[in-house]
């Protein structure tokens, strides 16, 4: 806990200021198409944040991101800390009924994006939905040397050479307004203050932070979620790299496993076992895998297979992006309790409620509510469904099924 105390002092600005002066020409941002040393990351960043202000990007505005995993999504994960601005993230997966929604009721200004992402040109995207979205300013894609449909080229703004001016921000600012896919309807733009984003890293990575441990983490899926912030800060403070892929494929995450000696893997229960059954052909070295990071429970027949063919022992996270890490499992546990949910993560309560949401004891199923200082500010204009998920008391009510048992331990149940 020293080193979540002493990262939570230095506070976001003066950690990342930090970084630019310590990075030197040590890898840090592994992507399909470049590496970048820590001073190479944070140069561009502070270059495109010029940009940014050259075009009108002052505190408070709203930036977005759309943008699979690749160097760009990294650098509008840092930008608002330099511009004071607040970043929007929107998964490139949502149609564009949605994805014209939350550009709308987040009246964003600004958005990164690109032309490539997957086979589809999500700045084509942005400008067939202009008309629709009168507040939207400019359009900024990773160029590939062309610029049609984006006022400006990412890497032209880069270049521009424009002084930077820093901006100073406060915990209590508006940081973060994150839009995923929902399921029967329109997503709600989850918003979290910069303090209780950066207590997010401060209290569930920080406190817990083993440098071997993230001396290589593999990001098998687009950053717009927490955890991708959680896995940058994790590697930047640990000293260590972070390798981006635009797309899952099992082969070639273990070949990257392989060349790039990767020391902790994150994704989903599926991609664990396509990785599996990947690995059960033995043409991969993976000698160097510490950790397995399954975002979902794991099926106890999975975490044998995954300790087996990785070689690695595994982790259930529970999270959700209104409150952050809730929990998580014992690696070295038995396999039977990895499709639990596992001990609390640091300052985090759970309780389990019947249908009118009044506590049940110990061992009782019912819906899962937590709070958390990581807790989401709301939904953004939203006040009916901020009322609906969040009390008073600060308490927000997941939808899922649980129960806690005798020694504390969430399970999660179908």
């Amino acid at each position: 806990m020293v080193v979540a105390r002493l990262v939570g002092r230095l506070g976001p600005q003066h950690l990342l200021g930090l970084a630019r002066r310590t990075a030197g020409n040590r890898e840090f941002l592994i992507t399909p198409s470049e590496r970048l040393t820590g001073r190479q990351l944070f140069a561009r960043v502070d270059a495109l944040a010029a940009g940014l202000q050259l075009l009108g990007a002052g505190k408070g505005e709203r930036v977005a991101a759309l943008l699979p995993p690749c160097t760009e999504a990294a650098y509008a994960l840092f930008l608002p800390w330099v511009l004071g601005t607040a970043e929007v993230w929107l998964d490139p997966d949502l149609p564009e009924e949605a994805l014209c929604h939350a550009l709308a009721e987040s009246d964003t200004r600004f958005v990164l994006t690109t032309r490539d992402c997957q086979g589809r040109d999500l700045a084509a995207t942005v400008a067939r939905l202009r008309p629709h979205l009168p507040g939207l300013r400019f359009v900024l894609a990773k160029s590939s040397g062309r610029q049609e449909n984006a006022a400006y080229s990412i890497e032209s703004l880069i270049a521009s050479g424009t002084s930077l001016w820093r901006a100073r921000v406060s915990p209590k600012e508006e940081g973060r307004i994150a839009y995923v896919s929902a399921a029967g309807g329109l997503p709600k733009g989850i918003v979290h203050t910069r303090g209780a984003y950066w207590r997010l890293f401060c209290r569930e990575v920080a406190g817990q932070l083993d440098p071997a441990l993230f001396r290589c983490l593999l990001l098998p899926f687009p950053l717009h979620s927490y955890a991708g912030w959680l896995g940058l800060m994790a590697a930047l403070v640990a000293g260590g790299k972070v390798v981006l892929m635009d797309g899952f494929d099992a082969s070639h995450a273990l070949g990257l496993v392989q060349r790039e000696q990767v020391t902790l893997i994150a994704g989903t229960p599926p991609m664990l076992g396509a990785l599996v059954d990947t690995a059960r052909q033995g043409r991969y070295d993976l000698a160097s895998l510490q950790l397995a990071a399954s975002f979902g429970p794991c099926p106890p027949e999975l975490v044998r297979a995954v300790r087996r063919h990785l070689r690695c022992p595994v982790t259930s996270l529970y999270a959700r992006e209104e409150c952050g890490l809730i929990s998580w499992t014992d690696p070295h546990g038995p396999a039977e309790r990895a499709a639990a949910a596992g001990r609390l993560a640091p300052g985090v309560e759970v309780r389990i409620v019947d249908g009118q949401r009044r506590p049940l004891p110990g061992g009782r199923h019912g819906e899962v509510a937590v709070r958390s200082p990581q807790m989401m500010a709301g939904y953004h204009n939203a006040p009916e469904a901020t009322a609906a998920a969040l009390d008073r008391e600060g308490w927000f009510y997941t939808g899922d099924t649980g129960q806690i048992d005798d020694s504390g331990a969430l399970a999660l149940l179908p």
